[in-house]
């Protein structure tokens, strides 16, 4: 399952696409802009998901260097997509970017995504 996430760019709403039916998004009377992971111009090392699975326990971590989390810049959302479902932790920016997941019995983990309010939508696959 590949995680749809919209912006809009004038009030700032988020949302997550669960069913697609071919219908543009619209917020404020203009379509929202979708975020594919990867695609701006961030750093990589501050922004890929790095992700550590332990039985049926899944730690993701923003960056292999740290990445900021100030009010101007930070990550607001990680995401655990498996086989069966889709988490999501939602973060406050005086916390740490990083997000604990566990998994139900049977579920297998596919990708982490993480939201960066400057620099996108990016992902790890599992």
């Amino acid at each position: 399952m590949e995680l749809k996430i919209y912006k809009c760019m004038h009030c700032g709403n988020i949302i997550e696409k669960i069913e697609d039916h071919g219908v543009p998004v619209i917020c404020c009377g203009e379509p929202m802009k979708e975020f594919k992971a990867g695609e701006t111009d961030g750093a990589m090392e501050k922004h890929v998901p790095v992700v550590k699975a332990e039985g049926d326990v899944i730690r993701a971590c923003v960056g292999e260097v740290t990445h900021p989390m100030t009010e101007e810049h930070h990550i607001a959302f990680i995401w655990l997509v498996t086989d069966k479902a889709v988490h999501r932790a939602v973060l406050d920016h005086t916390g740490a970017p990083e997000a604990v997941f566990r998994l139900a019995e049977g579920e297998k983990a596919e990708a982490v995504y993480e939201f960066c309010n400057l620099h996108g939508l990016w992902k790890a696959s599992l």
